[in-house]
């Protein structure tokens, strides 16, 4: 798939084939977009989530993040639909060491079997480290063929460096994703996802009491933060899914890939393979399908 054939099929009115990669309990954004790309079949066919590592302050390890992250996707499932029939896979327990060998894990072998059994392109949507995905394309390099990677990872081309929380504790798999040539779309963090921002009113206003899923992504913003006064919070996550299903609110790019370093900075090279970078997003459309889908559940 070319960039301008990976533009295309965004744009498209097709339904996409999509797996989500997900470090759910990392922070309060992921929940919004499993959430919202469950409630999205006339974008989005959510073949099936992955959970994957993360480590800070909520998880005492790689793995630990994963189960935790496990555990919050079936919470989320259960609460948009409890009959919800969508298959989930534990993922990496450990970031990648080398870019040599994959980190074996039910989500990688989902993704390889998923892809390699699809006529139809499959869009691998990250929004985590993406251990799982580049341990895929590692194990069978085949799946850069027959797929897309949609990731919220690393930040704007301008930023002075690029150690954005998805990427830098994730490098070895970030250099494989970047590397592979597999039809990708980079969402950057700082300089551009950092648009995507509401405040607990706004929260409060659109979703609260509208049902049980709203109230608990409602309380879990308002419960992050110990800051009250003209606090806002970025929603990070809903922005990958969004680019599948407002694509309109995204100003996409293709540029060279660049080249990742260990030290967390971008490289650049014209004659490097090109992909489809976000420059710029707006907001408000964004925002708007986001609460209409999560209030009318």
């Amino acid at each position: 798939m070319t960039v301008e054939e990976l533009r295309g099929h965004i744009a498209g009115k097709k339904i996409k084939n999509m797996i989500l990669d997900t470090d759910t309990y990392n922070e309060v954004d992921d929940q919004f977009a499993l959430a919202y790309a469950m409630l999205s079949p006339e974008s989005v066919r959510l073949l099936s989530v992955n959970a994957a590592p993360f480590l800070n302050n909520r998880s005492s390890s790689p793995e630990d993040g994963m189960e935790k992250s496990y555990a919050e996707i079936l919470k989320i499932m259960k609460l948009v639909s409890p009959s919800a029939d969508i298959p989930v896979y534990r993922g990496s327990k450990f970031f990648m060491t080398s870019k040599a060998i994959p980190v074996e894990s039910e989500a990688c072998d989902n993704i390889v079997n998923t892809v390699m059994n699809s006529d139809e392109p499959v869009f691998i949507v990250a929004i985590g480290a993406i251990t799982n995905v580049a341990s895929a394309i590692v194990k069978c390099p085949e799946i850069t063929k027959r797929a897309a990677v949609v990731w919220l990872g690393g930040n704007a081309i301008h930023a002075p460096h690029t150690r954005e929380f998805n990427m830098y504790q994730d490098v070895f798999a970030s250099q494989i994703v970047l590397d592979s040539g597999i039809p990708l779309v980079q969402i950057p963090c700082e300089g551009v996802c950092t648009e995507f921002a509401t405040t607990v009113p706004e929260l409060e206003y659109y979703l609260r009491g509208k049902n049980s899923l709203c109230d608990y992504l409602v309380d879990i913003v308002s419960e992050y933060s110990s800051e009250s006064f003209a606090w806002s919070k970025i929603i990070w996550d809903v922005t990958a899914v969004g680019t599948l299903t407002v694509p309109g609110a995204f100003s996409f790019t293709a540029i060279p890939t660049p080249i990742l370093t260990r030290e967390g900075l971008y490289a650049f090279d014209s004659a490097r393979h090109p992909y489809v970078y976000v420059r710029k997003l707006f907001r408000d459309p964004l925002f708007a399908d986001l609460f209409k889908k999560l209030s009318s559940l």
